[in-house]
């Protein structure tokens, strides 16, 4: 299971406005080579799941990632910081092997 905090889903809604498509918007973790660590986590808005994609809901936010990532996510949890320094979407992953100072990418446990 991926989660979002209640701020998290705050700021994710406040940043993507749109109103809902017909299977609803929904935000799609990627994780793709690069940052620190070697994987990074990436947030897009997308109008639905694809097919075979795992879905989450939490308070009408609707999360999906590449079936694929899952071993890597699962058990993520997304925070919002608003903060002047240092603010902006955290990552908790229990399944990282190592995460860089900032939050933002990992080391591939699975590798």
């Amino acid at each position: 299971m991926i989660s979002f905090t209640p701020e998290a889903v705050e700021q994710w809604q406040r940043e993507h406005p749109a109103p809902l498509a017909a299977g609803g918007h929904a935000v799609r973790i990627s994780l793709v080579p690069g940052g620190c660590a070697g994987l990074k986590y990436v947030l897009e808005d997308v109008a639905g799941p694809g097919d075979g994609e795992p879905v989450f809901t939490q308070d009408g936010l609707v999360v999906t990632c590449a079936a694929g990532d899952l071993p890597r996510l699962d058990g993520l949890q997304v925070d919002y910081i608003d903060a002047m320094v240092g603010g902006g979407y955290r990552f908790e992953n229990p399944n990282a092997g190592r995460s860089c100072g900032c939050g933002a990418s990992f080391a591939d446990p699975i590798a």
